[in-house]
């Protein structure tokens, strides 16, 4: 995770098993200096406080699964945005950059929810292969 290798079909168990364990707090912190964003707007995406973040890193607790659902979702989205761009820094300031196709929104945003995670996947997609579908 933050930021890992595509998803392989041979990796998805192990994968799936780390989110319902809960990923470690760090992760979160390894995240936003990947996407060079504040940590304030990806714990706004992950719906999470600031204080229960400082208290699990503190308590070395892992995220809920529903918090680790959430970053393996902006990291697999992050990876992704790799591959169309082929730069990592590319792929962030494009996550982070209002795009019309996403009715001005930022895609980072989007990925708060699976339908706007659908949505910046799809966009990403079409940028790939260079059609609409």
């Amino acid at each position: 995770m933050a930021h890992a290798a595509p998803v392989t079909p041979a990796a998805t168990p192990r994968v799936i098993g780390a989110v319902r364990k809960g990923l470690p707090a760090t992760q979160l912190t390894k995240m936003a200096q990947l996407l060079a964003v504040d940590r304030a707007l990806l714990l706004q995406i992950l719906g999470v406080s600031q204080r229960t973040i400082e208290r699990k890193q503190a308590l070395s607790e892992r995220l809920s699964p529903a918090v680790s659902d959430r970053l393996s979702r902006i990291d697999r989205i992050y990876t992704l945005a790799i591959e169309v761009f082929g730069d990592s820094q590319k792929a962030a300031q494009w996550l982070k950059r209002p795009s019309r196709a996403l009715a001005n929104h930022l895609p980072l945003k989007l990925l708060d929810t699976d339908a706007g995670t659908q949505q910046v996947e799809r966009e990403l997609r079409q940028i790939q292969y260079g059609f609409v579908y």
